[in-house]
Parts: C-alpha cells; structure tokens; sequence
C-alpha cells in the first residue's frame, strides 16, 4: 500500500497526480484533502513524477517535433522561480493524441535548453 516510511499510500499518490495533471488542482488543495502538510503532498509527487516520468527512458522514443516553454513553476518570497519544460509535439502533429510532457528542467534560458539538449544522444537530436 505505501513504501517504506512514506506518509502517504501508492493510491494517494497516484490520485494526487491525476489531480494536479488531469484536474488542474494545485498542490495546497491535494495537501487540503489529503490532510497533509503542502511539503509532504509535493514531495511525494515530485518523487512519484521523476520514478514514472524521468525514470522512462522510453519516453524519447518516436519523438520528432518537440516544444519548450518556460513558464512560471512558482511564486516565491524571493521572486519567481522559473522552469524550461519541454513537451512532445509529436502526436499533435500526427493527430495521435496529446502532447506529451518529456522533462523539466530548473531555470528560465536558452542554456538551461541547450544543456538539456546536449544531454541527448545525437541521432536523437538529429531526428527532432
């Protein structure tokens, strides 16, 4: 039901994630009915996301347009604190389905792309 000294049950978490995805709910409210603390709500989806998401290394596999935005992740006291997110165009052009969400990654500019991209092997980065 829920991994070692977690605080929440895989099904928490699993809802939790449909709810911020799919039903566009914010943290504090997952954290609200869950009767959690906000940290303990997003550590767990953070955590929940990088095993499903990041851990799939499949996730590359057929992508051939893919889009970069950078929105705003957070308000902060400090200011804003901005993510690259890059997205999977592929379906979209095909008529296939949805976008697809392949990373995220930490800051707002065109180094924090570059570096991502370089990232990738080569024959990937040839074929998008």
């Amino acid at each position: 039901m829920a991994g070692p000294l977690a605080r929440l049950s895989r099904a928490a978490v699993r809802w939790a994630l449909v709810a911020l995805v799919v039903q566009h709910l914010t943290v504090a409210r997952v954290a609200e009915a869950l009767a959690v603390a906000w940290h303990t709500a997003n550590d767990a989806v953070l955590a929940e996301g990088r095993r499903a998401l990041i851990g799939d290394r499949a996730r590359f596999d057929g992508v051939a347009v893919i889009g970069v935005d950078e929105p705003v992740w957070r308000q902060t006291r400090r200011g804003e604190k901005y993510v690259t997110v890059i997205i999977d165009l592929t379906p979209i052009r095909d008529q296939t389905g949805p976008a697809r969400l392949l990373d995220m990654v930490e800051g707002r500019s065109k180094s924090a792309f570059k570096t991502w991209l370089a990232a990738r092997p080569k024959t990937w980065r040839d074929r998008v």
